[in-house]
């Protein structure tokens, strides 16, 4: 924590407002609810051919069906990720996976039911969803004919929904517990112990060696429990390899593309563009090393605080900043701002058992959100809470829409967050003094270099991880191996070969969920989205609200490609995703000049 920083005026959230508790009668009542209608929705097509009108009922039990499922998830997981030694929490995550199961046997009957139409009559469910009340879900019913021909019998299917609840899932909620709870010695003569998620808030120390002891210590944590950790890893994706397989995906990545809704040539000219900048990145790294003293920077030294800026970010400071520099982007993000602090949406107080990390969570039936994140006073979690802001105004945007509506990919899924932090690093630029310019450019620069260098890192790694698992299990070692392998190739001489991350496989969670694989391409995909955004709000000024608007709208209802090329954009081309480095490649160049002119000293 920073130095009179006092994490007790850091704010946690409210979630009376969704349900009293797991033994209310509202919570217990809407699991009911929800039984009942996934049993009405499994009559839908009980023999009857599927027609307009049956496609009509199935959709509407199906909305209704998935916000209560949402919501009721929602509420369990916020209580179990905010302290995650909670028994009655992970309880109920389990009963409501077991609820689940039976909702996903609906979708895979749904699914073959269109198959079979189809089959007997080709183009019948392109026929039925040109129906007026069906047109609306055109996209989301051809992309479900899609994904049936990527579905194994009803019988198989179910065995694996039943078989994720009771193993894939498992390893992932193992990660979180292990890595929200590990704690290591950290001061021998009082016996003081740091969580790891601690151990990794002190990579933003200004003193070297504080970072460098933390470092150490963090990697000796991890290294007790690297075994249970290896085996968890081993099991997800042995698991989510098996299925795929199964489904006839030809790899887990291509089953990833697929879900991201984008195309191969999409993602092949987001790595080109990814591959082309590491130089770039590179000459940041070399000038940051300069600034704070050393010959080359080591893992510790990527978050050190840079410049001569000491200002501090009490949590009240940066909702008044964040309240006013989106409430002059736009009247209603603003607004969604202030009610999202006022009815205390969001858990922001470091404590144990809380995971680490942040993420934003919607509420459907409450039309809210829930925003977790870990406050510790630093400008870099300002921009945290912007970028998780940035989610929950894209669900305050779909709140109105049917739930098929706001189940968007995982690429759009950035693209609200990235433009909220954009506004305020833009913002800061235009106003800080120079002495400060320097901070704010490296706060950015630091998390865009995390979000192409390091992403490309875990992009490398889990690909070696899937071809390698299809042989057998990876030990401990192995794993490190290929980590470090991965993080040599991506940040090359802009890090000391010889202080890396190895367990970062441990660290982050994405890598642990078996329903979706390479987490990690999407960041890029959203960062550099979002400054394209950026740039045609800087084009167009107060008017670009609007039309950023009906980009979030549209999100659920497209491929990326299509999302995108709503405001001009042709994402399968490097050149657009050029021009979002270009941007990222600016603020480099300026950095540089800053640094060589000593005002980073």
């Amino acid at each position: 924590m920073r130095s009179g920083f006092n994490p007790d005026t850091v704010p946690t959230w409210d979630l009376s407002e969704a349900y009293p508790g797991f033994d209310s009668p509202e919570f217990i009542d809407a699991k009911q609810r929800l039984r009942d209608k996934i049993a009405s929705l499994s009559s839908v097509f009980g023999g009857s051919p599927v027609v307009a009108e049956s496609l009509k009922d199935y959709i509407g039990l199906y909305n209704e069906a998935s916000d209560l499922y949402e919501d009721l998830f929602a509420f369990a997981y916020t209580q179990f990720s905010a302290d995650t030694r909670s028994e009655s929490a992970q309880k109920e995550i389990g009963k409501l996976e077991e609820i689940g199961l039976s909702f996903k046997d609906v979708g895979v009957r749904f699914r073959a039911a269109l198959a079979e139409a189809e089959s007997n009559k080709p183009g019948a469910v392109g026929e039925a969803s040109s129906d007026p009340e069906l047109a609306e879900y055109r996209f989301f019913l051809l992309e479900q004919l899609e994904l049936s021909r990527r579905q194994m019998s009803q019988a198989e299917e179910s065995l694996a929904a039943d078989l994720s609840r009771a193993g894939g899932d498992s390893w992932e909620r193992l990660q979180e517990a292990v890595s929200s709870t590990l704690s290591w010695l950290w001061d021998e003569q009082t016996g003081e112990r740091k969580t790891v998620i601690e151990l990794r808030s002190l990579a933003m120390d200004p003193d070297r060696k504080v970072r460098e002891r933390a470092y150490e210590k963090e990697l000796e944590a991890w290294k007790s429990v690297e075994v249970p950790m290896a085996f968890s890893l081993n099991g997800v994706k042995g698991f989510s390899t098996t299925l795929n397989t199964r489904r006839g995906y030809s790899s887990t990545l291509a089953r990833s593309v697929r879900q991201s809704r984008i195309s191969e040539a999409t993602l092949d000219s987001l790595l080109q563009a990814m591959r082309e900048s590491l130089p770039m990145f590179r000459r940041y790294f070399h000038t940051k090393a300069e600034i704070i003293g050393v010959k080359q920077l080591a893992f510790f030294d990527l978050f050190a605080p840079v410049g001569d800026d000491v200002e501090k970010w009490p949590f009240e400071k940066s909702r008044k900043m964040i309240e006013t520099q989106f409430g002059a982007f736009s009247s209603e993000m603003g607004a969604m701002a202030t009610k999202a602090f006022e009815k205390r949406w969001i858990d922001a107080r470091p404590r144990e058992g809380k995971v680490g990390g942040a993420y934003c969570i919607s509420f459907p039936l409450t039309k809210s959100s829930r925003i977790l994140c870990n406050y510790s006073g630093t400008f870099s979690d300002l921009t945290t809470v912007a970028h998780e802001l940035g989610h929950a105004f894209h669900h305050e945007v779909l709140k109105d829409a049917s739930s098929i509506h706001r189940q968007y990919p995982m690429t759009l899924a950035e693209t609200a967050s990235i433009f909220a932090e954009n506004i305020i690093y833009g913002k800061a630029l235009e106003t800080v003094p120079p002495a400060q310019q320097i901070t704010v450019l490296e706060e950015f620069l630091q998390g865009a270099s995390q979000v192409i260098v390091d992403i490309l890192s875990r992009f490398l790694f889990e690909q070696s991880v899937l071809d390698r698992r299809s042989e057998g299990e990876l030990s401990p070692r192995e794993l490190c191996d290929l980590m470090l392998a991965a993080q040599r190739e991506t940040y090359g001489d802009g890090l000391d070969e010889a202080r890396l991350h190895p367990y970062m496989w441990a660290v982050k969670s994405h890598y642990y969920r078996q329903d979706l694989a390479f987490y990690n391409f999407p960041y890029a995909f959203g960062l550099l989205f979002g400054l394209g955004l950026y740039s045609l709000y800087l084009e167009e000024g107060d008017a670009f609200a609007a039309r950023y608007r009906g980009v979030l709208e549209m999100t659920g209802r497209a491929s990326a490609e299509e999302v995108t090329r709503s405001v001009g954009f042709d994402i399968e081309k490097p050149d657009f995703w050029r021009s979002g480095i270009e941007v990222v490649r600016r603020r480099v160049d300026r950095f540089v000049e800053l640094g060589k002119k000593g005002n980073g000293a």
